[in-house]
C-alpha cells in the first residue's frame, strides 16, 4: 500500500472513531428494523460500538486491532440474546452501517478501489473474529443454563439448543448406543415438532468414535428427522472417526456434512461465506 492510500485510509479511520456515536445509531436503527421485519425479539446489545471501535481502530492504524474485553462484557449482559441470529444480524448490520458511511464519504477521503480492498482486508477478519467469540459465548451459556434446568434429566444427555427461530443444534457426547439413539431420535423428534424447528445440527465433535451400530442408529435419527421435513447437519466429525467409518466400508456420502459450527451457519445462509 503506498504512502497516499496509507494517509486516506488513516484518516478515514479517525473520522470513523470522531463520528462513532453517528454509526452505532444507525447500526442500531438498522437492528431495530431488521428486528421488525423477521419477527425476532427486540433486545439491545452495548457490544455494537466495542465492536466499530475496534473497526475504526484497525482502520486508522492500518493493522488488525482485535478487541479484547467484547466477550466478556457480552456474557455478563444480563438481557441475554434469545436467538443466535439476533447476533449474526447485529453484526451484520455493523458491517452495513460501517460500509455505508465509506461509501458517504468515499470523495471526501479520496478512497480508491484499492483503498476499499485493503480497509475490507482489515475489517473482515475482524468481523469473523466477532461471529467466533459470540457464537462459542452464546451456546456456552445456553449449554450451562440447560444443564442448571436439568438435573438428573434425560434432556441433559440429549440438550437441544435453540439457535434461532427455526434452527436447533443437539451436541451429542460420548456413546450411542441403542437406548441412547432411541432416546435422541425422541427428543429431538419431539423438540423439533414443539418448536417448529426447520434445521438441527447434529454435533458429534464428542464422540470418540463412530461403529456400524452407532452409524445406523444415526442414519435412523437422520431419516426420521427428515421423513417429518426436517433438515438435518452433521459437524464434529474428526478426522479419526472418519477414517474408521470408512475402514468399517460405511458410507456417509448420503448425510449432510460440515466440518464445524460455522461451516454448518455459512450453509444454512446464517453467515456470509
Amino acid at each position: 500500500m503506498s504512502e497516499q492510500f496509507s494517509h486516506s485510509i488513516h484518516r478515514l479511520g479517525q473520522s470513523i472513531l470522531q463520528n462513532i456515536d453517528d454509526i452505532t445509531a444507525n447500526t442500531r436503527h438498522l437492528i431495530d428494523m431488521n428486528t421488525q421485519v423477521q419477527s425476532l425479539p427486540g433486545e439491545s446489545y452495548t457490544f455494537t460500538e466495542q465492536i466499530l471501535v475496534s473497526l475504526g481502530e484497525s482502520i486508522e492504524a492500518g493493522e488488525i486491532s482485535y478487541p479484547s474485553e467484547d466477550l466478556q462484557r457480552f456474557e455478563e449482559e444480563e438481557n441475554f440474546p434469545a436467538y443466535l441470529d439476533t447476533i449474526l444480524m447485529s453484526i451484520t448490520a455493523m458491517k452495513k452501517s460501517l460500509l455505508t458511511y465509506m461509501e458517504d464519504h468515499q470523495h471526501t477521503f479520496s478512497l480508491t478501489v484499492s483503498d476499499v480492498i485493503t480497509i475490507s482486508k482489515l475489517i473482515d477478519p475482524l468481523i469473523d473474529h466477532s461471529i467466533n467469540l459470540f457464537t462459542e459465548s452464546y451456546l456456552d451459556k445456553k449449554t450451562r443454563s440447560l444443564q442448571k434446568q436439568y438435573i438428573q434429566d434425560d434432556a441433559l444427555t440429549v440438550p437441544i439448543i435453540k439457535i434461532s427461530s427455526k434452527v436447533a443444534i443437539c451436541p451429542i457426547i460420548g456413546e450411542i448406543d441403542e437406548k441412547r439413539a432411541n432416546l435422541i431420535l425422541e427428543r429431538t423428534l419431539m423438540e423439533s415438532s414443539a418448536k417448529k424447528i426447520r434445521s438441527l445440527i447434529l454435533d458429534l465433535s464428542g464422540v470418540a468414535t463412530l461403529d456400524t451400530m452407532m452409524t445406523q442408529h444415526l442414519f435412523k435419527i437422520v431419516d426420521s428427522l427428515e421423513v417429518m421435513g426436517v433438515e438435518i447437519i452433521v459437524t464434529g466429525v474428526s478426522s479419526d472417526v472418519a477414517i474408521g467409518v470408512v475402514s468399517l466400508g460405511l458410507d456417509l456420502q448420503s448425510l449432510t456434512i460440515k466440518q464445524n459450527l460455522e461451516g454448518a451457519l455459512k450453509s444454512l445462509g446464517m453467515l456470509e461465506g
